[in-house]
């Protein structure tokens, strides 16, 4: 670690719970907390649990004060974010702006579009089953086909970083047929050319040889050639799938 943070304040004897399972002890724990989740923590999260927490616990009466007034006068995330790091005084000036941007590109977004850019965050960061939380929580909030295309593939992203290349063909698959987007069908070809090591060594070259080629074929122009190619593979490599099950 490049900083050593002493505690200014007690530590509590009863965590403050938040809502990924974390238990915070310390009022450093809860800056730290926030700073590196600065656009992931919902805006309920600011409540007067947590300023009882921060009086009771912690013993800093005057944040608590401060940020129960704040909610009394409704003010946003952004702006107890701020309150909380200054206080802290554990992020410089520039961390604490960055934090609360951060923060504030979340505001007037929907639940679903908050949940999506929570979990690729999540994605990002090799959290795993935290993403895989809120790319469910996105999917039941929107109904708009598109975007969940764009997370029915980012979840084949997910499995496919664990080397669970079945659910990741399955969920690119999905995203395919969702959101019609290309990308999605090339990843659909790969996932299924490692599924479960099912597929025999030529095939998996074939598979990687023909995927080369289309790479050529779309950066020389030829998009209806591309298209009708991966429309070919997809086909014939459903055909198999189905035959192996």
């Amino acid at each position: 670690m490049s900083r050593v943070w002493l505690c200014q304040y007690p530590v509590a004897k009863h965590p403050l719970k938040v809502k990924t399972g974390v238990n915070l002890y310390s009022f450093e724990e809860l800056c730290y907390y926030l700073y590196q989740n600065a656009e992931a923590v919902e805006e309920s999260f600011y409540n007067e649990i947590l300023c009882q927490w921060l009086e009771q616990e912690i013993r800093n009466q005057e944040l608590a004060r401060r940020l129960s007034e704040g909610l009394q006068e409704e003010q946003g995330g952004c702006w107890f974010i701020e309150q909380i790091l200054k206080d802290g005084g554990l992020q410089d000036s520039q961390e604490i702006e960055q934090a609360v941007h951060l923060a504030k590109s979340m505001e007037n977004k929907s639940p679903a579009q908050c949940a999506k850019l929570r979990g690729d965050r999540f994605l990002q960061s090799g959290r795993y089953r935290d993403a895989l939380w809120e790319y469910r929580s996105a999917l039941e909030e929107e109904t708009d086909v598109f975007f969940q295309g764009r997370i029915w593939h980012n979840l084949g992203t997910l499995y496919a970083r664990q080397f669970l290349f079945t659910a990741a063909a399955e969920c690119y698959k999905r995203a395919y047929e969702t959101g019609q987007q290309t990308e999605s069908s090339e990843a659909y070809l790969l996932a299924l050319s490692c599924r479960d090591h099912q597929v025999s060594p030529q095939e998996e070259a074939d598979v990687e040889e023909v995927l080369s080629r289309l790479k050529l074929m779309k950066k020389s122009g030829n998009r209806a050639g591309y298209e009708e190619k991966i429309e070919e593979m997809l086909l014939r490599l459903r055909t198999e799938y189905r035959k192996s099950e």
